[in-house]
Order: C-alpha cells, then structure tokens, then sequence
C-alpha cells in the first residue's frame, strides 16, 4: 500500500537526471477530442510516495500492463514544454496538443486505477515554458496542463538556464490560487557537490516566495564514488546539508521528508550504471532516513530489451527482468 504526503509539509527537493528527455518532433499541438479525465479542482493535492516517471509522449508504456504486472498505480508524466513555435502554450513534448487523445487515454488509464498523476515540466530538452512565459502567463500555462491531466500536483524540473523569480512567481499565484502541490526536481552535481549553485539559487527564491514544497534529486550522471548505490546515497546525504542550507530552521528528519530522490535506471548519460542492487541500495537508506518520496526515470526503460550497455530511451542498456525496478520501488514505504 503507497501512503501518500499532503503538500502542506515541509518544502522537499526531488532531482531529475539530465538524462530525463521530451520528444522532440515536429509539435501537433492541434486540440484533438479525448476521453473524460477527473477535473482539477476535485484531484487530491497530494504527492505520491512512489511516482515513477512516463515519457508519456512516446506512447510506448501500457498504464495497464504495468499496474497488472507490478500493483505501481501513480505516475509521473512527462514533460510539458512550450509549442514548436517557442510561444507559451503548454504542449506536451513540444509536439503534441495539452489535451492531444492518445495522451488523454493513457492518463484516463491511471485514473481508472485510481491513481494520482503528477505533472512534469521541463526536462532535459526543448524549449520550456519556464523560459517563454511572463509569470502570469507560466501560471496559467501550469494550470492548462494540471486541468488537462486531472491533476493539482505539479513538478518542475529544471535542468536549463531559467530566472528563478520568473518560476517561484508563477508557483506562488498557482498554489494560492489552488493549493497545488509543488515539487522542483533539480540535478545533482556529485557525492561531494550535492546540488548545483543554480539548483540551489532556485531553492532559495523558493523559500524567500513562501512557497510550500517538496525537492525531488536527481541521482544520476555525476561521477561515481565507490559502487553506485553507495555513490547515489553519498550524493543525497550532501542534498540533504543543501536543503538545511536554505531551510535553516528545519531538523535532520524534517529536511529527509522533503526530499526525494529519482536515479535513472540502467544506463545513466555520463556512464554510471544503476543495477537493481544499486537501486536497492538507494531505496533501503530512503526508508532508513524518511525520506518523503521516490521516482525513477523511466518505466519506459524499465526493461532488457536492449542488453548493449547504450543509452536508449525505450530500454535499459542492462540485461534485466521486465519491470524489475518498478518491482522495486512499488514497495518502498516511508
């Protein structure tokens, strides 16, 4: 059973890997006619426990498939960005229409489930809203793509150059408006390092706004240190001092509850490796240390379609069971 974490707890920090990607085609964003999905105002605001992410835009995960195989029920959906023609209007991917069918079916698929959908902006590519967008204009923008998936839990990951003041406005007029829950996904630069000098400025705007969120690290693509998993834990334990940096007055415990981390499984860009032990390994110290969620990237990999030790997009690049890390993280329990 997942437990779910209201919004109103203390800010947390979720890090994305760059390796996190949108499609990049040429953008449909037509708007196309789709199934009924839940309005906004009636979503839960919450943040799932366990939330992996869905390059959604590919078409290539089976909500139903992995629930059946799996017993996961909460995703996270991938990315929304700005138009092809670099304007600010939410699509998703860049190529397809905020409430384009096929994507429509799939997120009608998790709400059938009864499960929760998170939003996800940004990415490592394209072009983002966040970069396009006035603040009035993000705000609303952030809200088009929340109401077309039936969600009020939005996470923004930002792995480009953005004016945090820009972003940290928007969220505010949007958690006033409608107390939505908010996670900023952010990299990690290393074991050492814990989150970058900007990652970090952005936390800031964040506290300085007042805004209540969570922070989601993105375990992946810095330089190892002993083996990975140990790496991976080593890197979070450096976010955690980060987070205290900007939230001074929270307590060791408080500062794991708003933190989640997302590894990206199997072959990570810069060469890292997360194995299923190594993931293991990173799901034991978050349930040892509280920590308030998890994710991965992607379940559209999370199989040994391509045993090559490559990055690819639709598998691993690990020889691995179908499933396997999903397996995984379906059971991690705070």
């Amino acid at each position: 059973m997942q437990h779910k974490r209201l919004a109103g707890l203390t800010a947390s920090v979720l890090l994305l890997t760059s390796g996190c990607s949108g499609d990049e085609d040429a953008a449909d964003t037509t708007a196309s006619t789709s199934p009924t999905v839940a309005a906004s105002t009636s979503a839960t605001t919450e943040t799932p426990d366990v939330a992996p992410y869905i390059d959604i835009v590919s078409g290539t995960v089976d909500v139903d498939e992995v629930n059946e195989q799996t017993g996961q029920k909460d995703f996270t959906i991938a990315f929304v960005l700005a138009d092809s023609a670099g304007s600010c209007t939410a699509t998703w991917g860049g190529t397809k229409a905020i409430n384009d069918s096929t994507v429509q079916a799939a997120i009608a698929k998790i709400t059938a489930l009864d499960g929760d959908t998170v939003v996800s902006t940004g990415g490592a590519t394209g072009t983002y809203l966040e970069s396009v967008c006035a603040a009035d204009e993000l705000a609303t923008a952030y809200a088009s793509a929340l109401d077309a998936a039936g969600s009020n839990a939005l996470d923004v990951d930002i792995e480009q150059t953005i004016t945090a003041a820009t972003v940290t406005q928007a969220l505010s007029t949007l958690q006033a408006d409608r107390g939505t829950a908010i996670t900023l996904t952010v990299p990690v630069g290393g074991t050492v390092l814990g989150l970058t000098d900007t990652s970090t400025a952005l936390l800031q705007s964040a506290k300085d706004a007042g805004l209540d969120v969570t922070v989601n690290a993105m375990t992946m693509n810095f330089t190892e240190e002993d083996d990975w998993g140990t790496s991976m834990t080593t890197a979070t334990e450096a976010v955690v001092a980060d987070v205290k940096s900007v939230w001074t007055d929270l307590s060791d415990t408080e500062a794991y509850a708003m933190l989640g981390v997302t590894p990206m499984i199997g072959v990570n860009d810069t060469g890292p490796i997360t194995e299923t032990s190594d993931a293991q390994t990173l799901l034991d110290y978050a349930e040892e240390k509280g920590l308030g969620f998890v994710r991965f990237w992607s379940v559209n990999r999370d199989n040994g379609d391509c045993a090559t030790g490559e990055v690819e997009a639709a598998c691993s690049g690990i020889t691995q069971d179908a499933y396997a890390f999903t397996k995984l993280f379906v059971d991690f329990s705070k």
